[in-house]
């Protein structure tokens, strides 16, 4: 059996932010839209720990996500890693991921994070002003020294954790600004994403940016790291040289296939991805059927799908580099070329601007490891 991971949605759409990209609300407006008050509860989860613990893989990766994982209350988490070592076997390595706005935690969270060995994402834009434009709550209140104090206590605790950026019209042109921010707060490990969602008409939102600012984005964020490129960790660099040293990219954007992952909503409810959590994509329940037959189900109706190229792409320079990127930024309802990412010019700029670059750092550091042998 090939091992798979875990996304966990234990609390599903529930959050206590409203942010204006959030591509998780239409969860709440169309699959669960009569469920009020969607809690994973403990037959849910003793039975998905159970079945996962029992598969015995090199590594067992629960990711927890959301809306927002921490509405659960700690006594829940606390309550998974009782049950991680009720089915587990000694000896067996069990990893487990947080990604959060950060607004629930106090020093309780953070310690216990700390304590269980926790990989945590914390949601930030950037500086105050930047963070209230699209992430508030539903009342528009700003949430950016809650988030800001979180950060704090995971740096006291010792919590590893990286900081989940959006890049929305909000931050796109103040590179330079957020970069140094975030560094400047002793906040080492970043990963960006852009913000690409459709309105209510179908068209590209107004927080969005477009493939030429993203890519003129990730090139002057190459720039600015670059200066010092052992200081700071930043996901799509690090996949560029994961590339050149022949080891996996570490991020399913820029791979071959999508990740080998279940999504697993509160009551069970299985899909292959959370970009693709609809009806027409559900895969079944893992109250009904088994988490490695559910697997085998998805690899046979979407494991394939990131493989189906357009011709341009077959024949792109780039191939090899992204590999026709995310599938959901293919199939955006805006998307001027469907039969491509709606980012293909914003990579095809950013590979040019870097791509020499990587091939030499990555020689330099295979051959520093030759000498060592």
């Amino acid at each position: 059996m090939n091992p798979f991971q875990l996304l966990i949605k234990p609390a599903s759409y529930r959050c206590n932010l409203q942010c204006s990209y959030c591509f998780y609300l239409r969860v709440c407006e169309t699959v669960y839209a009569d469920n009020e008050k969607p809690f994973m509860n403990d037959t849910v989860l003793e039975e998905m720990i159970a079945q996962y613990m029992n598969y015995r893989f090199p590594e067992s990766i629960f990711g927890w996500q959301g809306g927002e994982p921490t509405l659960m209350g700690l006594p829940f988490f606390q309550k998974v890693i009782s049950l991680q070592q009720k089915y587990g076997s000694p000896g067996q390595v069990v990893g487990n991921a947080l990604q959060t706005n950060g607004v629930l935690i106090n020093e309780k969270w953070a310690r216990f994070l700390s304590t269980f060995k926790f990989l945590v994402g914390l949601s930030l834009d950037g500086p105050k002003d930047i963070h209230d434009r699209y992430r508030r709550t539903n009342k528009r209140r700003s949430m950016w020294h809650e988030v800001m104090n979180a950060a704090r206590l995971f740096q006291a605790h010792q919590v590893q954790f990286n900081i989940l950026c959006v890049v929305s019209k909000a931050n796109v042109n103040r590179v330079k600004e957020v970069y140094e921010f975030f560094v400047k707060n002793g906040f080492f490990y970043m990963q960006f994403i852009p913000a690409l969602e459709a309105d209510s008409k179908g068209k590209k939102a107004s927080f969005c940016i477009n493939s030429n600012q993203y890519g003129k984005f990730l090139c002057s964020l190459f720039d600015l790291w670059k200066q010092n490129p052992n200081l700071v960790s930043i996901r799509t660099f690090d996949a560029l040289l994961s590339y050149y040293l022949g080891v996996p990219k570490g991020s399913c954007t820029f791979e071959k296939q999508c990740a080998n992952y279940l999504l697993i909503e509160y009551n069970g409810d299985v899909y292959p991805c959370d970009f693709f959590v609809q009806d027409t994509h559900k895969i079944g329940n893992l109250l009904d059927t088994e988490l490695h037959e559910l697997f085998e189900m998805r690899n046979k109706s979407f494991g394939t799908r990131k493989s189906k190229l357009s011709e341009d792409c077959s024949k792109c320079r780039w191939l090899h580099l992204c590999y026709g990127g995310c599938i959901k930024d293919r199939i955006f309802s805006d998307n001027p070329h469907p039969e491509k990412t709606y980012f293909c010019d914003a990579y095809s700029q950013f590979f040019e601007h870097t791509s020499k670059w990587f091939q030499t750092q990555a020689k330099l550091i295979k051959s520093r490891s030759a000498l060592k042998k």
